[in-house]
């Protein structure tokens, strides 16, 4: 076996085959209870409030009457009410908190790859499990649309936390593969979208065809939709790690199926050119008018997600 053909083995463990054995209920069960435990705990932490600020209503509705107390705005004196009753009363709003959040997970093959630990697809489930709980803590309707190829799972929007874990279910007993069609799924989400709303999209963003341009779609839906970007990373894709005889290689992914390997005398230069590469995804993402956060799939992600929310609630 060639030098080359070892440390390629070592560095990218083969992707399962389409006819690989799915994950059994009992396993799938694990899984969703172990994001609904992780979801909990960062809602009771600090998620839960973060998100209800960073996603505002989008206009108020009536509450009820109220009599008129010195300091009210004479604004919102109700003057027929008024006269009914032959005491001033005001009228009362509140927030329309209801809204409708879709999250789009990518399941391409490049989300399928796991140097160690879990794959960057399970990862993205995880966070669009926690992210949907929290949406429905918010009272917000929740769907999802999982997309490779094409969009290979849609689920309506509905209330509550039952829903959102029955889209958990369905999305751990997708198999990853195919190519990233992004700019695809972004019109998807575009045309289903009626209303304005907010949109999650968990992707390693990865485009392998020269021509799955993504930005002007992501651009259109910013302009209709609060748009949040989550770009997903195993760690081996974003840095330089040592492999097998002394070797220095960079994986990546099992969609594109290429390896880099480095000279040990310059890898500082290559180490920083890919960190400048995860800089450039941001800003490219940020043009199109989105908000957006890049993770690595071994880091713990929640700090990350709300550092971001944090940030929308603070701008003028």
């Amino acid at each position: 076996m060639s030098r080359l053909r070892r440390i390629r083995e070592w560095i990218a463990p083969p992707v399962p085959e389409a006819g690989a054995t799915a994950p059994t209920l009992d396993d799938v069960r694990r899984q969703v209870r172990h994001i609904e435990v992780r979801a909990r705990r960062a809602l009771r932490d600090a998620l839960a409030g973060e998100y209800r600020t960073a996603f505002r209503g989008r206009g108020l509705e009536f509450s009820e009457l109220q009599p008129y107390s010195p300091g009210d705005d004479v604004r919102s004196i109700d003057w027929k009410a008024t006269a009914r009753l032959r005491t001033p009363v005001v009228r009362r709003y509140v927030e329309e908190r209801e809204q409708t959040v879709l999250i789009l997970v990518d399941v391409s093959g490049s989300m399928g790859y796991a140097a160690s630990g879990p794959s960057v697809r399970d990862r993205a489930v995880e966070v669009a499990g926690v992210v949907g709980l929290a949406a429905a803590a918010a009272n917000d309707v929740v769907g999802v649309a999982a997309f490779a190829t094409d969009v290979v799972l849609a689920v309506p929007p509905a209330k509550g936390s039952t829903h959102v874990l029955r889209i958990l279910r369905d999305l751990l007993r997708l198999e990853a593969g195919g190519r990233t069609e992004l700019a695809r799924a972004l019109r998807y989400a575009r045309r289903v979208m009626r209303k304005r709303g907010v949109v999650i999209v968990i992707s390693d963003f990865v485009a392998t065809h020269p021509d799955h341009v993504w930005e002007p779609a992501l651009a259109q839906l910013s302009r209709r939709h609060d748009v949040v970007a989550v770009c997903l990373r195993d760690t081996r894709e974003t840095k330089l790690v040592a492999a097998a005889e002394g070797a220095l290689v960079h994986w990546g992914g099992a969609e594109r199926e290429d390896m880099l390997l480095a000279d040990a005398g310059i890898s500082g230069t290559q180490q920083h050119e890919l960190t400048s590469e995860r800089g450039r995804m941001l800003a490219r993402l940020r043009q199109c008018g989105c908000d957006a956060v890049m993770i690595d799939t071994d880091e713990d992600w929640v700090p990350a997600l709300v550092g971001l929310f944090r940030q929308r609630r603070n701008r003028p």
